[in-house]
């Protein structure tokens, strides 16, 4: 015990309150000190964690991109294969089309056909005239009929036939009235 007061002999309450605010103090800047690095060290740890996962991802780029590389080539056999289809709905759509334009020449021909005859006939149209209006249906049927690249028979001998029959006008009742009296 002599060695105790010999070594703590001189001290006084003020020194030893000084030591225990000394040491207070230094333990707060200890423990504050404490969370800084622990605080530091958890935002370095998530950092690491973040660059690892990003690494993660980086390392699956090539099988990525290679997956990226199927499917573009699927898509672009998908694509080739609907062109090819719609080439071949287009091709078969221009033949019903030509069919089509081909059933309507023939049938527009047939109608200026009976026209043709019906009115060159001396029988059944001694006057060899045709009204205004009858005239116009008949030019209407033969422009649809050019315009379907009709040709042949029809310009050689029906349409300078036609030309030749008088038209009379239709504000010509009386000679409207004869010419229909004068059909069969």
């Amino acid at each position: 015990m002599d060695a105790v007061i010999e070594a703590f002999g001189d001290l006084t309450v003020a020194g030893v309150a000084v030591c225990v605010a000394a040491i207070i103090y230094i333990r707060r800047l200890y423990s504050k000190w404490k969370k800084e690095v622990i605080a530091q060290h958890d935002a370095e740890k998530d950092r690491d964690e973040k660059i690892q996962t990003c690494l993660e991802q980086i390392s699956l780029y090539p099988a990525w991109r290679q997956q990226s590389i199927g499917i573009q080539k699927e898509f672009t056999d998908a694509i080739n294969g609907l062109k090819e289809v719609q080439k071949q709905n287009i091709d078969r759509l221009e033949e019903i089309e030509a069919a089509n334009q081909k059933r309507e020449r023939n049938k527009l021909r047939d109608r200026l056909l009976q026209s043709y005859r019906y009115f060159t006939s001396k029988d059944k149209n001694p006057m060899q005239a045709w009204s205004e209006m009858e005239a116009e249906a008949f030019w209407k049927i033969f422009k649809d009929y050019e315009d379907l690249d009709g040709d042949g028979h029809v310009h050689t001998e029906v349409q300078p036939a036609m030309r030749k029959l008088e038209v009379i006008p239709m504000h010509e009742v009386e000679k409207i009235s004869e010419l229909m009296h004068s059909r069969r």
